[in-house]
């Protein structure tokens, strides 16, 4: 009986070091990829300011030119009759 229950002790002892084994694997999977994404957040918040710090400085940001571009595809507005406007 005695050797029965030192099996039983030892494939307990296995199981739970491999629930613990297994339970720092998945810990160690969540932190890399929480590392990756906050680095990809980062990287994407810098290279958003740097595409608008370019726009604003290399002159691609033309709000006029946009402006007179679609005011050619409104249609003329006539003034407004003078009887109208007393």
């Amino acid at each position: 009986m005695s050797e029965a229950s030192s099996m039983t002790t030892i494939s307990t002892t296995t199981t739970a070091k491999s629930n613990d084994v297994n339970g720092t694997r998945i810990d160690i999977i969540i932190t890399i990829v929480l590392i990756v994404i906050v680095i990809f957040l980062i990287c994407g918040y810098f290279g958003y300011r740097k595409i608008k710090e370019r726009r604003r400085s290399h002159g691609e940001y033309r709000p006029q030119f946009e402006e007179y571009q679609h005011a050619k595809n409104l249609p003329y507005l006539q003034p407004p009759s003078i009887e109208g406007l007393i």
